[in-house]
């Protein structure tokens, strides 16, 4: 008798032990998921849409901020714009593309933080990628958008920065450092929160 009865507490002890464990398990499990954001992979052969994990750098300590990397592009109207003749100003910098869908959400209020900021020292470039000048300029003028409008034809831009979906927003300080980078939409509430920022820490 006092055998089965040391045998039961130790199938009981042993039970209790091994639930514990299960579910310390899934608790683990379920708090370091992701939910992902909605962006556009950008790939060499076709254009696909998928569910990527957003992304976002926080503004960082002035000493540790990354330099942006330098380059020159061509408007819709054919001059050239080149970000080292920007410094002194504040930059946002909008990765997107015509094809993507949650690109084209944000835009309208891109268009309207451009006309809200424009004067304070702020430029706001929208630079499509691995588009045609001639693609982007009649779905700029069919959407009525007036926004300085940049074309990276062969991605060279978007690599250097690292874009490998869309949109990525990117918040350059009067000094030329990244100030804040955001993988995925970002709208009028949230733009206005990181610019005002960018405003006054330059």
């Amino acid at each position: 008798m006092k055998k089965n009865v040391i045998i039961g507490g130790i199938a009981l002890l042993l039970f209790v032990i091994a639930a514990y464990a299960t579910n310390q398990y899934s608790f683990s499990g379920a708090e370091t998921s992701e939910l992902p954001q909605p962006t556009a992979a950008i790939t060499d052969d076709a254009v696909s849409e998928s569910a990527a994990p957003a992304e976002s750098i926080a503004p960082i300590e002035t000493v540790s901020l990354e330099d942006s990397i330098d380059f020159t592009l061509t408007d819709l109207d054919g001059n050239e714009v080149n970000l080292k003749d920007l410094r002194g100003k504040s930059v946002y910098l909008n990765f997107w593309a015509t094809w993507c869908k949650w690109c084209k959400k944000e835009l309208p209020d891109i268009n309207k933080i451009n006309g809200l900021y424009k004067d304070k020292d702020l430029v706001v470039l929208a630079v499509s990628v691995g588009e045609s000048q001639k693609q982007v300029s009649g779905f700029m003028q069919e959407h009525g958008y007036d926004l300085t409008t940049l074309v990276d034809p062969d991605k060279k831009v978007a690599q250097e920065y690292g874009v490998t979906a869309l949109p990525v927003s990117i918040f350059i300080d009067k000094n030329g450092k990244i100030a804040h980078r955001k993988l995925g939409t970002m709208y009028e509430e949230e733009l206005k929160k990181v610019i005002d920022g960018l405003l006054i820490s330059s």
